[in-house]
């Protein structure tokens, strides 16, 4: 059955679940944003939806989709019920959000309107050049869900629709659900970018073409074998080069030392407890890491 759907806000994630619902058979009715670029963009890769104000757009629609930042989230779900006044989302309309951090609680305003609720957050990195690549990217995501018990049917379907598959999480938990995915992805850039610019400054030309297809292969390697995947010399128990990484990177760049400190701490933790890392060697790289904090 083909739903009616209004979207608020036109960004990465807003823009990519919009045309791939589109694409899936969905009828998208409106969007609602704030910006003329925005508009633009929406009036371009959906010619067919009306531009209209939140709480009207609410009243149209079988599922509102609140593309927003986290901090205007509880703000626009506000708007959406627009209480004491007309519009607002009819009894038994779904109002979905796309953020990874927030689960329900933002969008309690809504529930005094007979509306449902659900969280619904792509696993996924969106470029944001081209929506309909960024659409393509969302088939075989997983995406995490939230969701009130009358509103899981809808949000199921719609991941389904989008070619993804759910993961439920717990109201209680998305905050830890949020880290995890930060901590796994969003540092890769910064991670990649400052290997690349130490290997640039001894002289290596397209240092990341360099680097490329050992990360490639060693996040593969990580993604398959977990922990065991480990290699270089905290996995080797190889304390003597640790320590003269640091006194190297204290003289070329120290502001990389917190994070190498700290990322060589957690390996060997995870290393020494999952039994493939000796405790004595564990117990000389914990001391070389020491070193570097006191210098």
């Amino acid at each position: 059955m083909q739903l009616d759907i209004g979207v608020v806000g036109f960004g990465r994630a807003g823009a990519a679940v919009a045309v791939a619902l589109a694409d899936a058979g969905h009828r998208l009715v409106g969007v609602s944003v704030r910006s003329a670029a925005a508009a633009e963009r929406a009036e371009r890769w959906l010619p067919a939806a009306q531009h209209l104000p939140v709480a009207e757009l609410a009243t149209r629609v079988d599922v509102l989709v609140l593309a927003v930042s986290d901090d205007a989230l509880g703000p626009v779900a506000v708007t959406v019920a627009h209480p004491g006044g007309p519009g607002g989302p009819r009894p038994g309309t779904v109002v979905a959000h796309l953020s990874g951090r927030h689960g329900l609680g933002p969008l309690t305003p809504v529930v005094a309107r007979g509306a449902y609720r659900a969280a619904i957050h792509p696993i996924m990195s969106l470029a944001g050049l081209d929506p309909a690549a960024d659409a393509g990217r969302l088939r075989g995501t997983t995406f995490g869900v939230t969701a009130d018990p009358a509103a899981t049917p809808v949000a199921r379907r719609l991941v389904a629709d989008l070619g993804g598959r759910t993961v439920e999480v717990p109201d209680e938990a998305r905050t830890i659900y949020h880290a995890a995915i930060v901590l796994g992805a969003n540092y890769l850039a910064a991670l990649a970018g400052a290997a690349a610019d130490l290997l640039t400054g001894v002289g290596i030309d397209d240092a990341r073409a360099a680097l490329a297809p050992l990360l490639r292969v060693s996040l593969d390697n990580a993604l398959r074998d977990g922990d065991a995947a480990t290699t270089g010399p905290v996995r080797r128990g190889d304390a003597g080069t640790v320590a003269a990484h640091l006194a190297a990177l204290l003289a070329a760049e120290p502001t990389v030392v917190p994070a190498y400190v700290s990322l060589a701490r957690l390996a060997a933790q995870r290393l020494e407890t999952s039994g493939l890392l000796a405790a004595p060697a564990a117990a000389t790289l914990r001391a070389a890491l020491d070193g570097a904090d006191r210098a």
